[in-house]
């Protein structure tokens, strides 16, 4: 893949207000005789593309809590830091996946069985009214070689389901997902979809004996995608499976190159395409790897710090979850799957000391920070990282239920941006991929202002951080002239959040 260089020209922009940005005229801002370079954001507030928006959050499992030298605790108090952490980020949908097998010794399901490891996670969804996709990640489920079900395990897992929802009330449990990426060769299904779609079929029928089917729907197909060749995992399901899957996903990994060209747009899109109109689809996990030729440098960066940090997994981490850069790219792929059409999506993932890889110390470091930081890892391990607070403004800002508008960005394919409303609140949020300074001009001309509203800046330095998490807007009471434009200047790399949410 291929990008377009553009000539980017600096220039300073003259402001009446502190807290109103006003409107050069266009014809003004010159260097050199020519007319400024820009990019437009067109906000079209009467037209949406999502009038049910389900919300964004992270994959939060059960805690590995063995790292090689016996198991470790989580305090209470960093059971209330993580809490804290959650409170700001104010997340909408988490995904938890665990393994029912766990719980199964000499044919007997044992329900309490580490269950305090779940229950923390599930607690906290629960009182902060979080939509929770629960789910197995598919061991012992099915055989790949013998092409069979496992009917007895399948219905453990119904059982667990309903120890989870009827006895100990955790009604915010709305879908489940059997399965982990049926589609690849790691997963138990080794890529059959017969046999994953019988797993499914059975376990369907498990949940509507136990009366659950009122309570919960299916997730799926659960598919990991880097090329439009799996549509067709969707495209079946749509047609044989429509009456069972009832919240459809996939998952996504892509190259740094594929998302800040835009291509991304087009690769979901045909995901998207084939999903029932009554149906929604979401992202269920998400991150970066580094796969694209034009991203070898990224990669051999990656691999040069996996190989320099300990307890890395040399397989399975993405160590720029350190920089900025991370936190941008992130919204650059939210944004584009916003703007397709997805209800949501789950970032993969919250926190490093979830889950092991080739050794139990060898960690998938994915996350957000890592809580054992101070016990275990070392404790600037434990800091948040930067892509959190990029992240975070991204869930707290976009509740459920938002709606979603149209957005048109002509220019700079740099610059992604979005836009929706919740009742009479608004959030608009545009993203700077690129590595120098971009002028955005913002228009909506359905409105004429945009009052009370508070500016985040995501990007180096500009971070107005307080306390262990919290952060802090860069302007307050701001009055956007949206109907004649008005102009920002972008750093960077960075992520500009306006919104008159009160939280």
């Amino acid at each position: 893949m291929k990008t377009k260089s553009f000539l980017v020209l600096t220039f300073v922009m003259l402001m009446t207000s502190v807290t109103s940005y006003s409107l050069p005229n266009e014809n003004t801002i010159k260097t050199g005789g020519n007319k400024k370079l820009h990019s437009v954001i067109s906000i079209h507030s009467n037209v949406f593309i999502n009038n049910s928006y389900i919300g964004n959050g992270a994959q939060w499992d059960p805690y590995q809590m063995n790292y090689g030298k016996g198991d470790l605790k989580i305090s209470d108090n960093e059971w209330k830091k993580l809490y804290d952490r959650l409170d700001f980020m104010h997340p909408q949908f988490i995904r938890v996946m665990t393994n029912t097998q766990s719980a199964i010794k000499d044919g007997k399901l044992y329900q309490e069985l580490n269950f305090d490891r779940i229950s923390h996670i599930l607690d906290y969804c629960q009182t902060r009214k979080v939509t929770v996709v629960f789910g197995d990640w598919g061991n012992g489920m099915v055989n790949a070689k013998s092409n069979t079900i496992n009917q007895a395990n399948l219905s453990f897992a119904a059982d667990y389901l309903d120890f989870i929802i009827s006895k100990k009330g955790y009604s915010c449990v709305k879908y489940y997902n059997l399965i982990n990426e049926p589609n690849g060769y790691w997963s138990t299904t080794d890529g059959n979809y017969n046999l994953w779609s019988r797993a499914i079929q059975y376990f369907h029928d498990e949940l509507g004996k136990r009366g659950l089917l009122e309570k919960v729907s299916l997730m799926g197909p659960d598919v990991a995608v880097w090329t439009t060749n799996e549509t067709w995992w969707v495209d079946s399901c749509s047609i044989h499976m429509k009456d069972i899957i009832g919240l459809y996903d996939i998952h996504t990994y892509p190259s740094k190159i594929t998302v800040n060209s835009g291509e991304y747009t087009k690769l979901i899109q045909a995901y998207k395409k084939n999903v029932p109109a009554y149906k929604k689809i979401i992202m269920g996990e998400i991150g970066f790897k580094y796969i694209e030729p034009a991203d070898s440098a990224l990669k051999k960066e990656n691999i040069r710090r996996e190989n320099a940090k300990p307890f890395a997994s040399k397989f399975d981490s993405q160590m720029h979850v350190y920089d900025y850069m991370y936190g941008t790219d992130m919204a650059d792929a939210l944004f584009q799957t916003i703007n397709a059409g997805f209800s949501g999506s789950v970032a993969w993932m919250l926190d490093d000391a979830m889950h092991g890889n080739e050794a139990p110390d060898k960690l998938k470091i994915w996350g957000f920070w890592n809580i054992f930081g101070d016990e275990y890892f070392g404790a600037e391990e434990e800091i948040v990282r930067p892509w959190y607070y990029a992240w975070s403004l991204l869930t707290k800002y976009i509740p459920a239920g938002s709606k979603v508008h149209k957005v048109e960005v002509t220019g700079n394919p740099s610059i992604k941006a979005i836009s929706i409303e919740n009742k009479n609140n608004r959030t608009i949020a545009f993203v700077n991929v690129s590595k120098v300074n971009q002028m955005v001009e913002i228009k909506d001309t359905s409105i004429t202002k945009l009052k009370g509203m508070k500016q985040f800046v995501y990007a180096g330095g500009k971070l107005i951080k307080q306390g262990d998490h919290f952060l802090l807007p860069n302007k307050r009471n701001l009055t956007l002239n949206l109907k004649s434009g008005c102009f920002v200047t972008m750093n960077p790399e960075s992520l500009i959040v306006y919104t008159n949410y009160k939280y």
